[in-house]
């Protein structure tokens, strides 16, 4: 029992850095958004989609292009836009991508993540599991491939980085198990109904 104990631990310090390292590295796809903030006032922050051809308009700049590039080198590639125009060094920019959580969660809906991010961190911002979700049962969708994760919250599956277009599901615990005390109320009225019509 310890040594497979032992392997998940070492699977999960040796194979987490990498994956989030490939994570950051996908270039950034349609749909995904760019954050610029040019100056320390949040006059100044805007919200950049990334377009079909990858490629994001900076204000009183232009076009930059971001799809063809790792998504953390999108930072600095943007700062030294921004450099020639606003004079600036210390810009705030952000790649995010963009995925979807669905299913038993607390607010299921579209939301932008940093490239590191986590499925843990997903789910987290859609506010967690909801009341009725199955803990155990998270469904990874990423390019049109379901992969089901199991245990997500607690082995490495939970801590793959997202990628552009996820989409991940949580499903709903099975109707037996969530109305259990229902069942066993009715089953109890049943026994004693039948019971006192014997007598």
């Amino acid at each position: 029992m310890r040594i497979p104990a032992l392997t998940v631990a070492l699977a999960t310090l040796i194979c987490t850095p990498t994956a989030r390292a490939q994570g950051r590295t996908l270039p950034l796809r349609s749909g995904d958004r760019v954050f610029v903030r040019a100056a320390s006032d949040s006059a100044s922050a805007v919200m950049l989609d990334v377009d079909v051809d990858g490629i994001i308009w900076v204000p009183r700049f232009g076009a930059v292009r971001v799809g063809n590039i790792p998504a953390d080198s999108v930072a600095p590639v943007v700062r030294r836009a921004l450099i020639g125009v606003y004079r600036v060094e210390d810009a705030s920019v952000v790649a995010l991508r963009r995925l979807t959580v669905l299913g038993e969660v607390r607010k299921a809906g579209v939301y932008f993540l940093p490239v590191a991010a986590r499925l843990r961190d997903a789910i987290a911002e859609a506010q967690g599991v909801g009341e009725i979700g199955n803990p155990d049962r998270l469904t990874l969708v990423r390019d049109g491939a379901e992969t089901p994760m199991r245990r997500w919250m607690t082995s490495t599956d939970g801590a793959q980085v997202v990628a552009s277009g996820d989409v991940l599901i949580i499903a709903r615990e099975p109707w037996l198990k969530r109305n259990t005390l229902s069942v066993i109320s009715t089953f109890a009225l049943l026994v004693t109904s039948v019971l006192a019509a014997r007598r």
